[in-house]
């Protein structure tokens, strides 16, 4: 009844085009400060796509030596980044146009639902047609249902199989974040700190509470929770303090959270993976204020990722998969699989 409750109040925030009132922000001495906006975001985007690049094309390859391996492992944390990104990507959108909720749903839905059947439809009668990969070779049992049912997204509620495209997995996490925004929206405005301890206690236990987002509900309400505080920004104001000591304290932090995730396996999991992930958007967002050709690049890299993860694994994997690792050298292997899906 709560739940309803809520729901229902989430709503009538967004029909009524208004949200509760802001909380006070916390002050801080504002030296080069700059707010975490769309550029910004983008920029932790496009930090999350190398880092999606170099994780697949390296995770299942420890021939390329231990650091290669290693950093591959590591780089999965880019899927929470773009989830916290997301959320706080969806709060600002909302503070600023302040959408009713069909409105928000329409937008939303429309646009990860358009990107997404346009990459099917290119990719998926090449690979039929003309690559050999066939329907029938990429589930187990009743094809075509199956691939109906991974175009609405949600296929990962519905069956094991990874299917067309082992990626879209993500497509079962988004869609439904997306779908739970305005209540998770309205309760971290209203309950704030409660509502992120209640959503970190789901990553405790070892059997997930909720099937499929359980790991992503907590980053994803804490990307909404910086959002609507603006702490970005604050945490960057108090770091701009220090001086450029900043980045050997973030990027010490950093190193602190890969060796930890190395050597202790308990750690190597998403209960920790949102602190690792923050802490690279921060020095991304430190890195992209001082030198700003690095975050305008970043920036432009960021807005192609949704699109380069719908379609990347086709490249490197499925399609042509000899001609990508045929270079040898792991730097080169990256740069032509980012220069294949940008240009």
């Amino acid at each position: 009844m709560y739940l309803l409750y809520s729901l229902k109040k989430a709503c009538k925030v967004f029909l009524q085009l208004k949200s509760p009132a802001d909380p006070p922000l916390p002050h801080f001495p504002a030296m080069n400060t700059r707010i975490f906006d769309i550029h910004a975001t983008n920029a932790g985007k496009g930090a999350a796509l190398l880092l999606l690049l170099w994780h697949h094309l390296f995770f299942q390859s420890p021939e390329y030596g231990c650091i290669v391996y290693k950093t591959a492992l590591l780089a999965k944390v880019c899927v929470v980044m773009f989830v916290m990104l997301s959320g706080y990507g969806f709060s600002e959108s909302f503070r600023l146009k302040k959408p009713g909720l069909f409105q928000f749903y329409k937008n939303r839905l429309i646009a990860i639902y358009s990107n997404y059947w346009f990459i099917a439809l290119i990719f998926v009668p090449i690979g039929v047609f003309f690559m050999g990969r066939t329907l029938q070779s990429s589930f187990t049992g009743h094809p075509y249902v199956k691939f109906l049912i991974q175009m609405t997204g949600l296929h990962r509620f519905v069956y094991s199989d990874y299917g067309y495209n082992a990626t879209w997995w993500y497509m079962s996490v988004i869609i439904p974040l997306i779908i739970l925004f305005p209540l998770v929206h309205y309760t971290v405005k209203k309950y704030g700190i409660f509502v992120l301890l209640l959503l970190f206690a789901l990553l405790i236990p070892r059997t997930p509470i909720i099937p499929v987002i359980n790991e992503w509900l907590f980053p994803f309400a804490l990307g909404i929770y910086l959002s609507q505080r603006s702490y970005i920004s604050a945490i960057s104001a108090y770091l701009n303090t220090l001086g450029w000591p900043r980045y050997i304290l973030l990027l010490g932090v950093i190193s602190l959270m890969a060796v930890l995730r190395i050597y202790f396996p308990s750690l190597h999991t998403t209960k920790f993976n949102w602190l690792f992930g923050l802490a690279i958007i921060l020095f991304i967002f430190e890195l992209s204020k001082t030198l700003h050709m690095i975050g305008s690049l970043l920036s432009m890299l960021g807005k192609h990722l949704f699109n380069v993860f719908l379609f990347h694994s086709f490249i490197y994997s499925y399609f042509w998969k000899d001609f990508i690792y045929s270079f040898k050298q792991p730097i080169i292997i990256f740069m032509v699989l980012l220069l294949l899906c940008v240009t």
